[in-house]
Order: structure tokens, then C-alpha cells, then sequence
């Protein structure tokens, strides 16, 4: 069960023209359950940006940019304890409250995720029922099989990102759910903060691409990453 209690700030939002109108939107069946499918490519998205752990909103200033010049609209939570001391599925179900307290309920949903926010999104997506509104999932140096610097950290996020983690397992075990969902992953081969490093690069993705930044943390802010993201959300 989520909790009603929810503790984040969001960062300001900046919208793309809210008197444009937007094209019906109808919803189809697909996968675990029925997804929202757009008319119109050209519409304006929903983008729900997830940071990862330590991080806030603002490590996707670039990416927000980017989708924003585009007309997409962002929302950009800051959720917390960021340190996810309290566990994945706390802040999985904060990440559903802020979904359903600011995007309207018939609006479908791109989700990009960061680090452990690709873990949070697929809580999201796979256990709270997230997938019945969502069009697609950028994973962007995602621990999808664990990785091994979460043994150096305490908490019950550090404990869940751990390889073969009881989340993970889970998460593995319902992939199923995801079908029918636009995943995308992006990863590095040079990351040192996600071990093994092919961690990330998440096989049920339909596409892969090694930025080969240098730093985890310089991901999300990466051209080539920014670029391919604002090219896939534009097309869906």
C-alpha cells in the first residue's frame, strides 16, 4: 500500500503553450493493460522526468530544455528522502502521488529515469499500475541487474539495487507487463558508479545506445542522449 503522505518538492514547471489544443486522445489496449495512444504525432507530451539517488529535478535542466523547446510539457519531481533510505517503492508511490496530483488523469505519460530512477519508474510502470498510462520509458543508466557500489551504501534503496535484490527479482520476474511499452536505454560503457557497467544497458530495450560519457552523472545531460530522447518523444 502507498502511503498518503507524501514529502517532495517540484520544481517549477514551465508548460508549453497551454492554449494550444491538443488532439483527442483515445486509448487502445495493449499490454498488461489499456494504453493511452495519441492521434496525432505531433502532440505535445507528457514528460515525466526521474532522478536517481542523491540527485534532484535539476540534474535534467538540459534534457527540460530540450523536450520544452519541442512544446512537450515537463514535470520534474524532486522526490524524497533522495537517498531512498526509506526504499524503492516509497518513493515509487510518491512518484505515482505527483503523477496524479499535477498531469490530468487522461493525458498519457513518457517517463525518462536516471540511475535509481529507472528502478523507481519500473516500480511504477510494473507494481502500481503506471503502465496503463504510459507511451514509453527512456531508461538512462539504470541498474536493471544491480550493481555492485550499492553494497557501499546503507538503506533499503542501496539494499534493493543490490544484484538479485528481492525489488529486482520482482521487477525481472513481471518484464512480461512491459509489453507493448516503447523502452529505450542509454548507458556507458565507461560508467564506474553502476557495476558491471552493462548493467544498464537494458536487453528488453528495443534500442541501446553507449554514450560513452565519462561520469554517470554527466548522463542526463549528455547531447547525444538529449538529442535521441527529444527525437523518440517527438515521434510517438
Amino acid at each position: 500500500m502507498c502511503g498518503t503522505w507524501v514529502t517532495f518538492d517540484s520544481l517549477p514547471v514551465a508548460h508549453s503553450d497551454t492554449t494550444a489544443d491538443r488532439a483527442r486522445q483515445s486509448r487502445a489496449a495493449d499490454g498488461c493493460s489499456g494504453r493511452f495512444e495519441t492521434s496525432r504525432q505531433d502532440d505535445p507530451m507528457d514528460v515525466v522526468l526521474v532522478h536517481g539517488i542523491f540527485n534532484n529535478g535539476n540534474i535534467f535542466r538540459r534534457m527540460v530544455r530540450a523536450l520544452e523547446a519541442d512544446g512537450h510539457r515537463c514535470w520534474v519531481p524532486s522526490l524524497k528522502p533522495a537517498d531512498g533510505r526509506k526504499g524503492i517503492h516509497d518513493l515509487a508511490c510518491k512518484l505515482k502521488a505527483y503523477i496524479d496530483a499535477h498531469v490530468e488523469p487522461d493525458a498519457p505519460i513518457a517517463i525518462v529515469g536516471f540511475s535509481m530512477g529507472c528502478i523507481i519508474a519500473r516500480q511504477y510502470l510494473q507494481v502500481l499500475g503506471g503502465i496503463a498510462r504510459a507511451q514509453a520509458l527512456f531508461a538512462i543508466a539504470g541498474p536493471h541487474e544491480g550493481t555492485m557500489t550499492a553494497y557501499a551504501y546503507p538503506g533499503r534503496g542501496a539494499r534493493d539495487m543490490r544484484p538479485r535484490s528481492p525489488l529486482l527479482e520482482n521487477l525481472r520476474k513481471t518484464e512480461s507487463c512491459l509489453d507493448g511499452l516503447k523502452l529505450f536505454t542509454y548507458w556507458t560503457s565507461l560508467d564506474i558508479t553502476i557495476l558491471p557497467a552493462t548493467s544498464s544497458n537494458w536487453r528488453r530495450a528495443a534500442s541501446s545506445l553507449d554514450a560513452r560519457a565519462w561520469l554517470h552523472r554527466l548522463m542526463p545531460g549528455d547531447a547525444k542522449v538529449c538529442a535521441d530522447i527529444t527525437r523518440r518523444v517527438c515521434a510517438l
